[in-house]
């Protein structure tokens, strides 16, 4: 019986041994996600900072485009023959 005992004492020492091991290499393991998670994170917000800054500038763009269009068009039609800086000369053919 002394045996038996000395047997199961050993068997849960190797046991608790193994869970340590485990436990730690666990425990190191969700340290290194956990960092990745956070490096994935601050990467996330950098590019979504990045996202909306292209988005304004997208929409300056935009106006700016859409504004020169409109400039152009109204040079084109309604100049009334003015000439000088900013003004286009059209030739009508008949």
């Amino acid at each position: 019986m002394h045996e038996d005992l000395e047997r199961v004492k050993e068997i849960l020492r190797l046991k608790e041994e193994k869970f340590v091991t485990n436990f730690t290499k666990l425990e190191k393991e969700s340290l290194d996600l956990k960092q990745q998670i956070e490096s994935l994170l601050v990467e996330n917000h950098s590019l979504h900072e990045k996202f909306k800054q292209a988005e304004i500038e997208q929409a300056a763009n935009k106006r700016w485009y859409d504004s020169s269009d409109a400039l152009n068009w109204l040079n084109t039609h309604h100049n009334r023959g003015r000439k000088g800086l900013g003004f286009e000369t059209h030739s009508i053919s008949l």
